[in-house]
C-alpha cells in the first residue's frame, strides 16, 4: 500500500537525501505584491491551526476576519493614498489568495470575493481618472476609502436559483428617497462577518431598459436576512449562505455602477479576474495536500513505483496549474496598463475573458486530481475526518460549480469562442 512502509530498494532511488524539495512556487511581481504575499503566508499558517475544527463543526471563524482585518488584508487593492496596501497587480493579489488558501480555503474563498469587488471598484476609479472623469473617479475613491478606513467586509451577493449571469433576479426599483431592494441570493461567503453585502440587481430606466447595476447593502439594514443554512459537503465554514432582500430601502448612492442587462462584455470585464481566484484557491489547496503527502511518505518509497509515479503526476500538474494561472493574470494586469482609459476592445476582452475561464477550468481538474493522489499516498490516514487531506478532498470539489463561470458554462463559453461563434453566458 502507498501508505504503508515499503522494503528498501536499490541504487541511488533508495537513497534520500535532504528533506523534501520545495517546489517552485508563484511570486509576486511588485514589491506591494510581495509584502502581501509575506502577510498571507504569515495569516495563513495561523488559519491552518484552527481550519479543522471550524472544519468539522460547521462553525465560523471569526478570529480569522479579525486578524484580516487588523492587517487591512481587505483594503489590499485600495490605494496607498486611500488607506490601501496598494497592490494592484491582479496576478499579486491571486498569489497570495493561493497562500491563503493554503492554511483554509474557506476563508480565502470569501475573501476572494471581496477582493474581486473592491479591485473591480478601483479598476473603474482608474479608467474614470484616464478618461477625464473627475466627478466618477472621486465617487469610486469615496467608496475605497472607506472600505479601507472604516473596516468594511463585503459579501458577494450575486448568485441567484436558475442564474441568467447577465440578467440578475434580484430588482432596485427607484423610490421618492432613493431605491428598493428585493429578491434572494444563494452561496453569499463570508455573510456571517460582512458589514455589506455587494448586490447584483437588475433596474430599469425611465424608457423601459434594464441594466444590471451593484447595491450596497448594509447587513444590519431593515429587511435583509442572512439565513443560517449553510451545510455542505466542503468549504464548510466558508459561511455561504443565503441572503432575502425584503423592501430595503437605499439612498440614492447604494446603487451604481451599470451596463445595459444581457450585454455579455462589460459583466466580462468586471469578472476578468473572479476566475483566477477562484483558481487561486483551488491551487492554494492542491499545494498544500501535495506537501502533506509529500512529507508524510518520503523515504519510504525506496522501490515502490506507484507513489513515486504519483508524487511526480502531482508535481507536473502543479507545474502546469501554476503556469496557467500566472499567464492569464499576467495578460490582464498587461491589458489593462494598455488600457489606462478603457476597457479596450471587444475581441481582447473576449479572449481575456476566455484565458482567465480556460485557466479556472484547468486548475479546478489539476487541483482534484493532486488532492486525489495526495489522500492516495497517505495510505489511509487521510481519509479520517479531521485530516487536512480529508479536507482538502471535499474543498477543492467546490471549484467546478463557482461562477463565473460554473464548468458546464466554462466549456460551453470557451468552445464557442474556440470556433469563432459568438459566445454566451446565459
Amino acid at each position: 500500500m502507498a501508505g504503508a512502509p515499503v522494503g528498501s530498494g536499490h541504487g541511488a532511488h533508495a537513497e534520500r537525501r535532504g528533506d523534501p524539495a520545495v517546489p517552485i512556487e508563484l511570486t509576486a511581481h511588485t514589491e506591494s505584491g510581495a509584502r502581501l504575499v509575506a502577510l498571507a503566508e504569515e495569516l495563513s499558517e495561523d488559519f491552518a491551526a484552527r481550519a479543522a475544527e471550524h472544519d468539522r463543526d460547521g462553525s465560523y471563524p471569526f478570529e480569522a476576519i479579525d486578524a484580516l482585518k487588523a492587517a487591512g488584508y481587505f483594503a489590499a487593492p485600495v490605494p496607498v493614498e486611500l488607506g490601501g496596501l496598494g497592490v494592484s497587480s491582479a496576478h499579486d493579489l491571486v498569489v497570495a489568495s493561493s497562500r491563503l488558501a493554503r492554511g483554509d480555503a474557506s476563508v480565502a474563498i470569501g475573501v476572494n470575493m471581496h477582493l474581486v469587488a473592491v479591485l473591480n471598484m478601483e479598476r473603474r476609479r482608474q479608467v474614470a481618472v484616464g478618461a477625464g472623469g473627475e466627478r466618477r473617479a472621486r465617487g469610486f475613491a469615496s467608496s475605497l476609502e472607506r472600505i479601507a478606513r472604516q473596516g468594511v467586509v463585503l459579501a458577494a451577493a450575486i448568485s441567484e436559483p436558475g442564474q441568467d449571469l447577465t440578467r440578475p433576479r434580484t430588482t432596485a426599483t427607484r423610490t421618492e428617497a432613493g431605491w428598493r431592494i428585493d429578491g434572494r441570493k444563494l452561496f453569499c461567503t463570508m455573510s456571517p462577518a460582512a458589514t455589506d453585502l455587494y448586490v447584483a440587481v437588475t433596474y430599469a430606466e425611465a424608457d423601459g431598459t434594464q441594466r444590471y447595476a451593484y447595491a450596497m447593502v448594509p447587513t444590519d439594514a431593515r429587511g435583509v436576512v442572512v439565513h443560517d443554512d449553510w451545510d455542505a459537503l466542503g468549504m464548510r465554514a466558508s459561511g455561504s449562505n443565503s441572503v432575502s432582500f425584503e423592501g430595503v430601502e437605499l439612498p440614492e448612492s447604494g446603487v451604481r455602477g451599470g451596463f445595459r442587462a444581457g450585454d455579455p462584455l462589460p459583466y466580462m470585464e468586471r469578472n476578468l479576474v473572479a476566475g483566477l481566484f477562484h483558481a487561486a484557491a483551488s491551487l492554494g489547496i492542491a499545494e498544500q495536500a501535495d506537501q502533506v503527502a509529500r512529507d508524510g511518505v518520503a523515504g519510504r518509497i525506496n522501490g515502490d513505483a506507484r507513489p513515486r509515479m504519483q508524487v511526480a503526476d502531482n508535481a507536473v500538474d502543479l507545474a502546469a496549474a501554476r503556469g496557467v494561472v500566472s499567464r492569464a493574470a499576467r495578460l490582464i494586469d498587461a491589458h489593462r496598463a494598455a488600457n489606462p482609459a478603457s476597457d479596450g476592445t471587444a475581441d481582447e476582452l473576449q479572449g481575456l475573458f476566455a484565458e482567465a475561464q480556460a485557466a479556472k477550468a484547468f486548475v479546478g481538474e489539476a487541483a482534484a486530481r493532486i488532492t486525489d493522489r495526495a489522500l492516495a499516498l497517505s495510505g489511509g490516514a487521510g481519509y479520517l475526518n479531521g485530516s487536512p487531506l480529508a479536507r482538502a478532498y471535499r474543498d477543492v470539489k467546490a471549484a467546478s460549480f463557482m461562477h463565473p463561470l460554473g464548468a458546464n458554462r466554462a466549456y460551453d463559453y470557451l468552445g464557442h469562442v474556440a470556433l469563432g461563434e459568438r459566445p454566451s453566458l446565459h
